[in-house]
């Protein structure tokens, strides 16, 4: 609770608005910490001083986190707008940049940075010695307009509007299986299989497979958030997976039990901000990764491998 000094002010400065945005984005002082890379100590006694100093109360305190009061609220929609203009004011300096030095931020798949990326990363850093990569792989489309990223490598069915790129080829997905598991499991309807899948991809073969989400559960007996983990699993022997065919065509302990699943179909694409296209490091990094792709696009379309005898998509089993 704020204590009434009697000498209140109503400035808030960027790094108060910011602390706000933080709290009111994790609920919690602890989620706001990691966010912030302070800790919950120190963003307690900020939180705390700023309310002292204006006298308003931004947070209700619970048991179960931080709540938004009204004054919260309106110093988050001012925060997120004083956000995207200092967001605004790095591109634009950024993309006036004509120098090939610098660090690039790079973000892609999971099993895209584990595999292909660092060595077209250090294809391109032997011809630019002075540029450096910061790669984060992951499921989530990191942010563009927010910076979190600079160079996007992303699946996907449309660009964001205000990105700018190349579409490389088809991005396609088919299903999975180890030979093993297929003995065991024998000639029975799709649905039927055991299925090892990425967390939060259950509605993706839902209804093409179940008809409801409650089916899929009860055939799914692995989830993990890391792809690589769900390949294993698959491999290992405990059930049919989708996955990129990139992916999956690679690996010699899968076959490949169904054509490329067409209501899964992507494109890939290569993106940044369009205020970045005339920062050098960046239009030199997307030109190379142009090249790179495009002659691999036959891996991405599922192009690569033929499908095994056993079709499960086809004959429906």
């Amino acid at each position: 609770m704020p204590q009434d000094t009697g000498a209140h002010s109503s400035r808030l400065d960027w790094n108060d608005l910011e602390l706000i945005l933080a709290i009111c984005r994790a609920e919690s002082l602890s989620g706001a910490a990691r966010m912030l890379g302070q800790t919950h100590s120190t963003i307690f006694r900020r939180i705390n001083a700023a309310e002292a100093r204006t006298g308003v109360r931004f947070f209700d305190r619970f048991p179960h986190g931080y709540v938004m009061t009204d004054a919260g609220r309106a110093a988050m929609a001012h925060a997120e707008r004083m956000e995207n203009e200092v967001h605004a004011l790095g591109r634009t300096i950024l993309g006036r940049d004509e120098n090939l030095r610098g660090r690039i931020r790079v973000t892609c798949p999971e099993s895209f940075a584990e595999e292909h990326a660092p060595g077209m990363i250090a294809r391109f850093c032997r011809k630019h010695p002075e540029i450096q990569i910061d790669l984060a792989p992951g499921h989530g489309a990191a942010d563009l307009n927010r910076r979190e990223a600079e160079v996007a490598i992303r699946a996907t069915r449309a660009a964001p509007t205000s990105a700018f790129g190349r579409k490389i080829c088809d991005f396609r997905f088919a299903l999975y299986s180890s030979s093993a598991y297929l003995a065991l499991a024998g000639r029975k309807p799709l649905p039927d299989h055991d299925f090892c899948l990425i967390e939060g991809t259950l509605g993706w073969l839902v209804p093409r497979i179940w008809k409801t989400a409650e089916q899929g559960e009860q055939r799914v007996v692995f989830q993990c958030r890391a792809s690589r983990a769900v390949q294993n699993a698959a491999a290992e022997g405990l059930g049919l997976t989708f996955l990129p065919c990139y992916v999956g065509d690679a690996d010699d302990r899968l076959l490949r039990v169904s054509d490329p699943i067409a209501w899964l179909d992507l494109d890939l694409w290569v993106l940044t901000h369009r205020d970045l296209t005339n920062t050098a490091r960046v239009r030199a990094f997307m030109t190379h990764l142009y090249g790179e792709l495009s002659a691999r696009a036959y891996h991405f379309g599922g192009d690569m491998k033929p499908t095994d005898k056993v079709n499960l998509l086809r004959r429906g089993e």
